[in-house]
């Protein structure tokens, strides 16, 4: 029961909230504020209504577009340049995950200074500056989280800046106003990550009593409503419960850890851009059934909340779950890996024994070994 749990950022939710930016970001006494978000939203509706908010509290903004899938380095570092030119004193980011990791990459080399690959797993000296994260995604829970995780190009590795202290986000800003739109696959992949950090955080080795109920929270949330999201994107409450969901179940893993799925996706996604929300739902229930016999309670704690009423013993009931999961997934009508075109399986022991190196590896719920790994991706790549 030894645990550290830590949260700071306020969360501000509500359908229209966007429309209150000018007044949180004069809270923070923003001066001038880089807006960091999706090349989708360059000069678009979301991007120029920030803006306008902005100017009526006489506060100066600016975009910045460089954002790619996974956050490279190289733009990091260009946004931080271009935020110290200008005397940047606000972040905010609009988008997804890669545009929140961006945006806190930008931060922190704002005040600390250097380059990426100089803060990788190292504590920062300094607050990154003053942060307002918006996600239009529900997927990734990086707006709550103090991780950011950037691609070093030169070693093509996936580097964190972690800092529990000096990395949070000011405010996460959840209305899901901005996500009624979202394409089906937009939907699906992230909201699969979200289950993903919810079943990692609830089952890794370093789980505590706060972390386990959010990420049961997470899941039952993700359970109900992703699907109805999928399916009938205009519905609001959905909408908001999967970025509810996707808030608290960063909230749990965070403070907890995740394993082997995201050991092997950020392994993948070092080396192929795949989307990362889609490898990680392709990768969960393979990694689940090898991770079942770890700790059958925990699954079955998991296959409840996926709502699955006890069955004749733990085993089975985990199981049930698995199934339910299954099921979840068959309804998106994801690609295989395979069919993301560019993985070939002459990569997959490299790949097996890279993800054995990955640190998140070591909080898995059961010891992996590279033969595990290679089964793994040999079951997602001929789904």
């Amino acid at each position: 029961m030894n645990f550290q749990f830590n949260h700071q950022t306020r969360i501000i939710s509500g359908a229209g909230e966007l429309a209150n930016i000018g007044t949180h970001a004069k809270g923070l006494k923003a001066t001038h504020a880089l807006i960091v978000c999706d090349p989708f939203f360059k000069d678009s509706a979301v991007s120029n209504r920030i803006q306008t908010a902005l100017a009526r509290v006489e506060i100066k903004s600016q975009e910045y577009t460089d954002v790619q899938p996974n956050p490279r380095d190289y733009d990091c570092e260009a946004g931080a340049k271009l935020a110290k030119d200008h005397d940047v004193d606000l972040i905010i980011a609009l988008g997804g995950g890669s545009a929140m990791d961006e945006g806190k990459a930008i931060a922190a080399l704002v005040t600390n200074g250097g380059r990426c690959a100089d803060w990788d797993a190292k504590a920062l000296d300094q607050h990154m500056l003053p942060m307002i994260c918006i996600p239009t995604t529900a997927g990734t829970g990086s707006e709550v989280t103090f991780c950011a995780v950037i691609d070093d190009t030169k070693r093509h590795f996936k580097m964190a800046f972690q800092d529990e202290i000096h990395l949070i986000p000011t405010i996460a800003l959840l209305d899901p106003e901005l996500t009624l739109t979202l394409p089906a696959k937009a939907t699906a992949g992230p909201g699969m990550d979200v289950m993903t950090h919810a079943i990692e955080a609830y089952t890794c080795k370093v789980h505590n009593p706060i972390s386990d109920a959010l990420a049961l929270q997470a899941i039952r949330l993700v359970h109900e409503n992703l699907v109805q999201a999928f399916q009938h994107p205009q519905d609001i409450v959905a909408r908001e419960n999967m970025l509810v969901a996707s808030s608290i179940a960063g909230m749990a893993f965070i403070n907890a850890n995740v394993g082997s799925v995201h050991a092997l996706s950020e392994t993948i996604g070092a080396l192929h851009d795949f989307p990362h929300g889609l490898v990680n739902a392709l990768l969960l229930v393979p990694t689940i059934t090898y991770n079942l016999d770890s700790n059958w309670q925990r699954f079955a704690d998991i296959a409840e909340a996926l709502g699955v009423t006890q069955r004749p013993s733990v085993e089975e009931t985990a199981r049930a779950g698995v199934a339910v999961l299954q099921d979840m997934i068959g309804q998106f009508d994801l690609p295989n890996l395979q069919a993301l075109g560019g993985l070939n399986p002459d990569e997959f022991d490299a790949l097996s024994e890279k993800a054995m190196q990955n640190d998140l590896t070591l909080d898995n719920s059961k010891t992996m070994t590279a033969p595990a790994y290679k089964e793994i991706i040999e079951q997602a790549y001929s789904l």
